[in-house]
Formats: C-alpha cells, structure tokens, sequence
C-alpha cells in the first residue's frame, strides 16, 4: 500500500528476473540492488525466485519477510517472520517485526508472547517487560459503538487515501487510479500505479461522488499526495516526490525522497507551485496539516535528530516565513513511524502510529490540545476506526462529529481505500488493570479465580474470575487507588496495590498477584508517598536477623509491595532505602510465631519522606508554653521517632528551628534559641551526633504572613508564623 513515507520513483515495463535457472546468486544480488532502492515488491520476485532454487537461507528469508512488512502484507511476513525468529543469531527488532505480523493478523496471544521476548532482550533496567498486546487488543475492541463506518463510493481497485478538506463540500485525495495511455508507469515501491491528486463531492449523508483529477499544475509525473488545505480553499500544500521545474531530484543513494509543496488557486485550477523552505533531497518532508488558524504547519520527516523512523514535527508561522521546525516529542513520537497528522478545529492531533499501542499495522491517535504548542498522551480511536490493518489519515469535520479516514482492511475494493465515518460519542480514555494470578509453590497460573478490586479504604468495587490464562482485567479510573486480592484454599490472600495518577501514558497496568502456601510466616507492606499520590516501587528492602545478622534485600515492585517468607523466633530490623528519600528502620519480632502474616503497615507508617536541602518541614507535635523550653511527652514522643530516623540516615546535617508569632516581640529570638537547643540536646541523648545538629532561634524575623507586630490578626493566623521547623543543611553519603 502507498501510506509509507518513504516512495521509490522508477520506471520500468521489461521483466528484471530472466535469468538462467540453475543459480540462485544472481537473483539474490539483483534483488538486493532493489531492496536497497526501496523496490520491495521487485525485491520480492528475485528473492522468491531464488527460494524456488533451494536458495531459503537465513539472507534471503530476512529479506523476503522485510519486504513484505514495509508492503503491509502481514500474512506473508508472518510465514517468513516465523522462520527467521527460529535463526541462533536472530536480532530483537526480528522478534519484533514478528510480533507486529502477528497482530496485524489478529494473533494478540502469540503477540504479546514475542513482543514481551522483545522487551525482556531490550528494556532498559525499570522499564516495562510485558507489551499487554492481548490487554489492549481488548481495550481498543471495546468500543465499536462509538463509531459508524462505511465505505465511500469514489474508491476503485487501486490505492485511494489521503483526504483532506478542500472548503466544506469537497475533499481532494490521492488515488492510482489515473492510468496513461503508452506506457504504463508503475512504482517499484509496491508495483502500483503512480499518485495523482483527485477532488470529489461531499454528499450531505457523507459519501464522495464524482471524483475527478485536481485541475492544473500540481500532478506530474510522479507521486503527488497527501495534502491539506487553508481554511479558505484557496492555498494547497501537497506531497510529491522531489521534483520542481520540470527537475527530479534524488538523493546520494539515488532516492527520489518525499517534499512539501504549495499551490494557488487560479478559478477553477491550481498552479504557481512552491517548494517549502524545509524540503532536502537527502530527506523526506511529507503529509503536510494546516491548523484551523493556519499559523502551524504540521509535518512528518524522517530527518536526523528524530526519535526513529519517521516523526511528526511542527513549524511556526512567524510573519510570512515558517519557523524551524519543532519536534513533538516523545509524547506523539516513538522510535518507529508518525504519520498522516491532522488538527481539528479543537486543536486536536490526530495522526497515524505503528509505535503506540494498537490492533495492528498502523493505527490512528487522537491527542488533545493543552495550550502552548503541547499536547496529552494520545488516546488510540479503537474499533471499528482501527483493526488489524493500516488504519491512517482522518480527518473530522468542525462539528467534530463526521469525518474520513482511509485503511487497507479486508472487505474494501483494492488496495487502500476511503472510509466515511460517524462518531456517535465523544472521545473519551479508557484504563485498565491486567495481570495474571499465579501459584508460587509451582509457578502455574491459576484459572477461573476470582479476584477482586477494592478501593483504598477496601471496599469492594468489582470482581471477576481468571481466564483460560490465568489472566484478570478491571477498568479503572485515573488519580484513584485501588487493591486487588485474590484468595483461594490452602494459601494465604494475596494482595497488590496500585495507583493510577500517572496512567495516562501507560493505559494498562499490570500486577501479577502471588499466592504463597499458608505455612510459615509472611512479612508484607506496601510503601507509598508521604506528600504525594501514589505507592513508591524500586525501594530497596534489607531484612536483616539480629541474632545470625544474615540479611537478605530485594525491591518493592511496582504498586510499593513487600514481600518475604521470615524464620520463626527471631528478632530482625527492616531497612527501606531509596535515593532522595529518608530511610527507615523497623524492628520486627517473630517470636512464639509458628505461622501467619505480619502486616508492616500496621507496625509503622511506611510513608517515604522526601529528602530536600534547603527545604523546611514542620514537627508537628512540639509546642511550648509560656516562656518554657521544657519539652512535653508528646513532644518527645515525636523527637525520638526523629531521633530515629536521623541515627538511619547518619550523613545528613541538620538545622532546627524555632520561630515565634509577632507578640512575642523582638527579644523572642533568645528564647527560640533555648528552645531550639533543648531540641537538640534532646536528639543527642537519643545517639544523635551533636555535629550533625545545628540550632537556630530565629524570633520573629521570619514570619510566613502578613502579622507583623502592630497589626491585628487572629489566632490561626498567628499560629502560622509560631512553629517548630528541621530542614536539611547538607548531604553526605557514608
């Protein structure tokens, strides 16, 4: 199909392949001059015909499967694909390509098998190893109500795709159906026809009729399309292979590349043609997008200095000339191909992605305008929008309600072809929870389970059972907390936690639940966040017996769980430890425990504290009275804990501070300052070293509000600016 970015121009009608059978290296070399042009389709032929003289080595059988990938043919890659993953020396982007063939021909199991190998030989350390494939196959399937879709009446067997408004009751787009009469031009891309740009009717049901080839200067020769036009309809900047003033040209390999140009209308016809002042012949520039205002153009390039393959860019229109051009980042980008962008008149990116989750080949993503050149996450359209083929280019109308896209799906009259289509409910993200609920005495998943999802007060909100694969799905909602348990005979609950504040880029989450033999005893909590939403994985966990001081350390996972089987009738101490946070110390005791759970949570709150130099927190239990610096039991209460914590976290200096209200007027600092000191020698009893402590009365010179002495304010307000503070002076790791 012809959505690719990158388009070969070459001409030929004589068979390249008449070659003396017997001899298979002839083929393959001429068909790796083709691939190398980008010739797929003739690559094909060569590579098949040498297959036919025994030649299915592990060259030839990458190639064929490479081929038949960038030409969307996903059945025959998938046959090939099949056979090269089996190779010792395979490479990741091989299992890879395989997974993508496998989805693209609705295997999402086998898929997320593969992808998920993939991952675990590429990941960088922290980073996801389950794709959740079959997860979101699901997710994007469950929503084919939202849409009406039907094909338009102007496509023909061949390549037709690409529309782009052209006033409010026309659209141009581009077609190969424009065949001329002598010899027949063919691209050697895909062996189809050459692109021209075509104009048709929008009907008020929202069918095209009468399409006819755009009038003037603008189709040549070679491939010309997709396009976009100014709101007006009197400016239209299109796609063509390089080629300006009669001219082709091609890169230092011999490509002729993808560049924008513009056109004017003149009556009924378009001419003095322009180049864009970003078009280079060693690029490709192409699929150019007006905003509604017509202020930003937006663009897909393979150029360097991207994030891989081909990424969607923006420039600005500063006074008449486009500004350099602005990558969009890796919220719409990936390392593989962004294509087909479109703007609604809500500001709204909808563009085409084969590297963000999806049914299969490409799909289409609608991102939401934030303000400021950014954009959210984007959200996949689902069913019955995208499937298993290349689903690209849509366009809405100003109603945001009816619109066009184009696919290359099964049921449609050739290659690609239009779609008209009808949105019946507004765009909205859906989330889930994944993950599989396994048996660790012997690793097997567990089916027809039940397992629930309770809220964080443990309610619960829902439940289901396991499937065939042990597997268990909930929709959830973002900026929420949520536990899931599964329990069954013979093992004790098991449970995870997960917060969904950051989810938007993810979509689906995954925990796994484990559910480990009643016997023995069983040390569990869950980390979270002191300030902030959210549980804190990648802690580190150091059990260590005080008795055998034989330790053992691990990582909380992704929901801040803890988990590890303790000996019975012993002492042990617990450390959590994570960069930038203060670490913790708990003491836990297993003795007279044969069996059971110990709930750390319920032994101490396992609440992370940032670590920040500079910034003060408050002791929210030391008060004084009148002109006392005597400290309380529950002030003491509170020191020892932060005695506690500073004898864990021995290279971190620190200053307390006393600060007073305005009505203890001016001399108040010599009391803070004997206030503060009390803190202090109170924390050095406690095995504080008095060098890591520094105290500091500060009165009434640092006050928070406006209640400076002379002026009325009430009591709260006064309590705000009379408060005991520690904050961290400095740093050093021991």
């Amino acid at each position: 199909m012809l959505r690719n970015i990158l388009l070969l121009l070459a001409l030929c009608v004589i068979p390249l392949f008449g070659m003396t059978q017997g001899n298979a290296d002839p083929y393959i070399k001429e068909a790796d001059r083709h691939f190398a042009q980008m010739a797929y389709a003739r690559a094909i032929d060569g590579y098949l015909a040498a297959t036919e003289l025994g030649a299915v080595n592990e060259h030839v059988t990458k190639r064929l499967a490479e081929c038949y990938m960038r030409l969307g043919r996903s059945d025959k890659a998938e046959k090939w694909y099949e056979m090269v993953v089996k190779f010792l020396n395979r490479e990741p982007r091989e299992m890879y390509n395989y997974a993508e063939a496998l989805k693209s021909n609705g295997k999402y199991v086998e898929a997320e098998e593969w992808m998920d190998r993939y991952l675990a030989a590429t990941a960088p350390e922290g980073a996801p190893r389950r794709s959740n494939l079959n997860g979101f196959a699901r997710k994007f399937l469950a929503t084919q109500d939202r849409f009406i879709v039907r094909p338009v009446s102007v496509n023909t067997p061949f390549s037709d795709f690409g529309t782009a408004w052209l006033g409010a009751d026309h659209v141009v787009f581009s077609s190969a159906r424009h065949v001329t009469t002598g010899i027949e031009r063919r691209a050697a891309w895909n062996d189809q026809p050459f692109l021209d740009l075509f104009v048709a009717e929008v009907t008020p049901n929202g069918d095209l009729i009468n399409a006819h080839p755009l009038e003037g200067a603008v189709n040549t020769k070679m491939h010309e399309g997709p396009a976009t036009a100014s709101a007006n309809g009197d400016v239209l900047w299109f796609t063509r292979n390089t080629y300006h003033g009669g001219r082709a040209q091609r890169s230092a390999e011999g490509i002729s590349r993808l560049a924008i140009y513009k056109a004017y209308a003149q009556g009924g016809s378009w001419g003095r043609v322009e180049q864009f002042l970003y078009n280079n012949s060693e690029i490709s520039v192409g699929h150019p997008a007006l905003s509604p205002d017509g202020k930003r153009l937006f663009f897909v390039s393979d150029m360097p200095g991207g994030h891989g393959g081909t990424d969607i860019y923006m420039c600005v229109d500063q006074g008449g000339q486009w500004g350099e051009p602005v990558n969009l980042g890796t919220a719409i980008n990936t390392p593989f191909n962004e294509s087909f962008p479109f703007v609604g008149a809500d500001g709204t990116l909808f563009f085409s992605s084969n590297g963000h989750p999806g049914l299969g080949g490409l799909d289409i993503l609608a991102a939401k305008y934030l303000g400021l050149d950014e954009f959210a996450p984007p959200m996949n359209l689902g069913a019955p929008v995208n499937g298993t083929a290349d689903d690209f280019g849509l366009i809405i109308d100003k109603a945001n309600r009816r619109g066009f896209f184009s696919s290359n799906r099964d049921g449609g009259s050739g290659d690609d072809d239009i779609y008209a289509f009808e949105m019946l409910a507004p765009l909205d993200q859906r989330f889930l929870v994944t993950g599989l609920v396994i048996d660790d005495d012997n690793g097997s998943p567990l089916i027809e389970l039940e397992v629930k999802l309770l809220d964080k007060k443990g309610l619960v909100l829902a439940t289901t059972t396991t499937d065939v694969r042990g597997e268990y799905t909930f929709p959830v909602e973002k900026d929420r907390e949520y536990q899931l348990k599964a329990e069954m005979k013979g093992r004790y609950p098991g449970i995870q936690h997960l917060s969904t504040d950051r989810i938007e880029q993810q979509q689906i989450l995954t925990r796994d639940i484990h559910l480990v033999a009643n016997a023995g005893i069983w040390l569990r909590g869950t980390v979270r966040y002191m300030d902030a939403p959210g549980f804190v994985d990648d802690v580190n966990v150091t059990v260590v017996n005080l008795s055998s001081f034989f330790s053992e350390s691990f990582k909380t996972d992704d929901g801040g769980d803890l988990s590890i089987r303790m000996q019975s009738n012993e002492e042990f101490e617990v450390l959590l430890e994570k960069p930038g946070y203060y670490s913790m110390s708990i003491p836990v005791s297993t003795i007279g425990m044969r069996e059971g759970i110990i709930d750390l949570n319920e032994v101490r709150d396992l609440s992370l504290e940032p670590m920040v130099v500079g910034t003060p927190a408050p002791f929210k239990h030391v008060r004084w009275g009148k002109n006392d610096v005597k400290l309380d039991p529950i002030a003491r209460t509170e020191l020892d804990a932060f005695a506690e914590r500073l004898n864990v976290n021995p290279g971190v200096k620190m200053e307390i501070a006393v600060h007073s209200d305005a009505r203890e007027g001016t001399d108040a600092a010599k009391l803070d300052q004997r206030r503060a000191e009390a803190i202090v020698d109170h924390l050095v009893a406690k095995g504080v070293a008095r060098d890591r402590l520094v105290a500091k009365g500060y009165g009434i010179s640092k006050l928070k509000n406006h209640c400076a002495p002379g002026v009325t304010c009430t009591e709260a307000e006064h309590a705000q600016n009379r408060r005991v503070e520690y904050s961290v002076l400095s740093i050093t790791q021991e």
